[in-house]
């Protein structure tokens, strides 16, 4: 489901959708759309269609990997540092 944005043509011309102006930081407001949500622009000559993806994965930290492993019933015979390095 994607969200499009039209392009108005000339300035003379009457539309009939509300214009939508872009500030200086290359934002735009969309109201339909829920802060914290993440959409791929795709972009045309006359157009930009919004399509909503998942969001990013984000990163495990060392804490959450140390605890990852001591909660996880394989047996490791290394430790972290034994590991990152054999991995790196």
């Amino acid at each position: 489901m994607g969200i499009r944005l039209e392009f108005v043509g000339p300035a003379w011309k009457i539309s009939a959708m509300n214009a939508i102006k872009v500030d200086d930081a290359r934002r735009v407001r969309l109201p339909k759309l829920n802060p914290g949500d993440y959409y791929e622009p795709e972009y045309s000559e006359k157009e930009v269609v919004l399509r909503k993806v998942e969001p990013p994965i984000q990163k495990m930290s060392k804490e959450e990997i140390l605890r990852a492993i001591d909660g996880s019933p394989l047996c490791f015979t290394k430790s972290w540092d034994e590991l990152k390095d054999e991995v790196r």
